[in-house]
């Protein structure tokens, strides 16, 4: 059953709110002021109605200790004397809505069912998000870490810069700042700033119009307008040239973009994400990268650290791909053998996670029966510098695994002639078998 916060001091709001939505099937609670609503658990409710005017304080105020819970519910304000003002503001600070007193039953409902609505798509779109781009998955301490910095920070700020390797999950983690931002209902706009034209830059950043220059046949949306009340993710903004990155501190610094061509400005508000492989203060102390810009970016920054520090995870983002992957074929997810599992982790994935999510791949394509082994897995891993190294034994044991199964399967399972093959007693080969299966 739904469940609904009601925060106004008036009795008769109150009273008259719950009893129409307990009538539509809504299970309500109250509260009359900031202290009593803090003394409720407001993750475990699925909507707030909030009053702006309350005896100890402004419900604007509670807002950010709303949006501060990991699954805070959408928050529809009230007031009878606040004006536009106090209504833009409430919607900056997170709000869904605002509601004008008095309150007219009709239009209450319409809200709660339009903020409900959006409220599971957004939910759903997280959730779809996760399964696509894996969600940050691992019990490590480097993991717990960033999780637990994203839910503290990504509802209070609006500039973070992620570092860290090819392949460690900085677009995740930008798609995770922004589902728990108060932009999150707004759009997700990815830009790798490494694969923009110099000569297009501030064209596509910024937007152009008509005649601006030669091949401008039409107006043009640029990213940032494209991002507004919502994210923008400069990926691998190291690369940017200088001239862009000017133009790019103009708009963090004052909100306002001009397209090219155009004499307005267009005010825009939105969070703005960076991210890097490179060392950037190496960038900064040499000139290659803006030091203010640096500055207005490096409000929140995350490190996120390789694969290779976080082994513990492996097994995990293993089992996660495999049953992506299965999902996408119609397939039962192979399970990994535990000594299969054991190489796997011992590998040191130059590309990280998006390494780690080829093998998979891989392996649900080779692999088509239940059990993947070590066996099965080995032939699939990269064949160059990074290789696994085995003791002499496991490499010994691993090579003779792999040929008596490969003598049986071409004798068609006849162990009497496979036995023959191998130059072992038959007895003695079943044993080997055994071993193999763990029995």
């Amino acid at each position: 059953m739904t469940r609904i916060l009601i925060v106004d001091d008036e009795r008769e709001i109150r009273s008259t709110l719950s009893a129409a939505l307990g009538r539509r099937g809504y299970k309500t609670d109250t509260a009359i002021n900031i202290a009593a609503a803090q003394d409720k658990p407001l993750g475990k409710y699925d909507l707030v109605l909030l009053d702006v005017m309350l005896p100890d304080g402004s419900g604007l105020d509670l807002l950010p200790h709303i949006m501060s819970e990991p699954d805070h519910p959408p928050v529809v304000m009230m007031s009878g004397v606040a004006g536009i003002e106090t209504a833009v503001e409430s919607i900056h600070r997170g709000a869904v809505d605002f509601l004008e007193k008095p309150l007219s039953l009709d239009r209450v409902l319409v809200t709660i069912e339009n903020a409900l609505k959006a409220e599971t798509l957004r939910a759903e779109n997280l959730s779809l998000s996760k399964m696509i781009y894996g969600s940050f998955i691992g019990d490590s301490n480097h993991i717990k870490r960033i999780k637990k910095e994203i839910e503290a920070t990504a509802p209070r700020s609006t500039r973070f810069l992620i570092l860290g390797e090819n392949g460690t999950g900085k677009e995740l983690v930008a798609r995770m700042i922004h589902e728990r931002s108060r932009f999150a209902e707004g759009r997700f706009v990815p830009v790798n700033c490494a694969a923009l034209p110099s000569e297009l830059i501030e064209s596509e950043l910024f937007g152009h119009i008509k005649g601006s220059f030669t091949g401008a046949v039409s107006d043009k949306t640029g990213r940032f307008a494209e991002a507004d009340r919502g994210t923008i993710f400069l990926d691998e903004i190291a690369d940017m040239q200088a001239e862009a990155q000017a133009k790019i501190l103009r708009v963090i610094e004052g909100g306002e973009l001009r397209p090219v061509g155009s004499s307005e400005t267009t005010q825009v508000e939105l969070n703005v994400i960076a991210a890097t492989n490179r060392n950037i203060l190496k960038l900064v102390d040499d000139g290659s990268f803006r030091q203010d810009l640096f500055y207005r970016l490096n409000v929140v920054t995350f490190n996120l650290p390789p694969l290779r520090e976080r082994p513990d995870d492996i097994p995990a983002l293993y089992q996660h791909f495999l049953e992506f992957f299965a999902h996408q074929s119609g397939r039962v997810a192979a399970v990994v053998t535990p000594d299969a599992m054991e190489l796997l982790t011992r590998y040191h994935y130059p590309g990280n996670v998006r390494e780690l999510k080829n093998i998979a791949e891989r392996i649900s394509i080779y692999v088509d029966h239940k059990e993947a082994s070590i066996t099965d897995i080995r032939p699939l891993l990269p064949r160059f510098g990074d290789e696994p190294v085995l003791a002499l034994k496991e490499a010994v044991d691993e090579f003779e695994a792999g040929y008596i199964r490969r003598v049986i399967g071409a004798c068609g399972g006849n162990m009497a002639e496979a036995s023959r093959k191998l130059g072992l007693e038959r007895s003695h080969l079943y044993k080997k078998i055994k071993k193999l299966n763990g029995d």
